[in-house]
């Protein structure tokens, strides 16, 4: 998920009312069941690069296309049919799209016409090989970043463009630079990459050498806590979106950390979530979130330019 990250000036910003909890989704669309355009347990949004298209992953070994209004287009099998549970993508700036084909252990590449052109892995815990891969990145030059767990295999691992094993970095656990069910993955525009370390309840930033240079979150269900993050996306103005599993909402930072604002609470109706696994945000500032157990995707209104950042940085390194 490479998108524009803004560092300088968050902190100063000022938001003009308070935002309410639950706002109203734009749009709604999806239902039960494996035929298309239904969802079976969503799990991630993707958007081609002019923004004419959705990519949508649900637990039914396949990619669904879309329009922004949630008009079906296509369906791409994913190889091994049933076997099939990918949980992760992003989308080159050529149109190709990248996939964690997670219980297949490995990653696919689809082109832009959805024609299956490379996959690589495998089930191991050697370089370049995968036990769960959970979601996938592309940083500015190319390169694939992956993280996965599994079998205490939970780590993230680079590739260059064509599939080649770079390096690796992390292990279970939960000290600096080790990982508890990686979950979701992006990278900022200077190729900082952010991991959901979900069940450390926090998220952990890495340079181009995958050396920690921050980490920031704390267990808990009040504004600004985390539980369970699952999936990260950045905006146009560098806000940093976490959509919580545990909490059924999505809250926003600051890319150090700091709170602005977040949105959902469990239930049903418009603009809650049940258990919401996915969140991307599109160039022009609609949020999507793949709202898992309730079978559906909303799309929401872009948040205002200016929040304010609450406290001080909580990054350590």
């Amino acid at each position: 998920m490479l998108a524009v990250v803004i560092l300088a000036g968050l902190a100063v910003l000022r938001v003009p009312q308070k935002l309410p909890v639950v706002r109203t989704p734009l749009l709604t669309f999806g239902t039960p069941g494996e035929h298309d355009g239904e969802f079976h347990m969503p799990r991630e949004v993707g958007f081609s690069p002019d923004g004419t298209r959705l990519y949508i992953l649900d637990r039914s070994h396949r990619v669904q296309v879309f329009r922004p209004d949630g008009t079906h287009l296509e369906t791409w099998p994913t190889p091994f049919g049933p076997l099939g549970n990918p949980r992760g993508l992003d989308v080159a700036p050529d149109g190709r799209v990248f996939v964690a084909d997670t219980h297949n252990s490995q990653i696919l590449v689809y082109s832009p016409e959805g024609k299956l052109v490379q996959q690589w892995g495998g089930m191991g815990k050697r370089p370049g090989q995968f036990v769960s891969v959970t979601d996938v990145a592309l940083d500015s030059r190319g390169n694939l970043w992956a993280c996965e767990y599994g079998s205490s295999n939970d780590r993230v691992q680079k590739f260059d463009g064509s599939g080649k094993f770079l390096l690796s970095c992390g292990k279970f656990g939960s000290g600096p630079g080790e990982f508890s069910r990686p979950q979701g993955i992006v990278i900022d525009r200077d190729d900082r990459v952010y991991v959901a370390d979900a069940v450390n309840h926090r998220i952990q930033i890495l340079d181009t050498n995958a050396k920690v240079v921050g980490s920031w979150g704390e267990t808990g269900s009040a504004p600004g806590k985390l539980r369970y993050p699952y999936d990260l996306a950045f905006d146009r103005q560098g806000r940093l979106y976490v959509a919580e599993y545990g909490n059924n909402r999505v809250s926003v930072f600051t890319p150090d950390g700091r709170f602005l604002t977040l949105f959902g609470r469990a239930g049903h109706g418009p603009g809650e979530f049940d258990h919401p696994w996915g969140v991307n945000v599109a160039d022009t500032g609609e949020i999507y979130v793949a709202d898992t157990m309730n079978f559906r995707v909303q799309k929401f209104p872009p948040l205002p330019d200016q929040l304010a950042a609450a406290g001080r940085p909580s990054v350590s390194p």
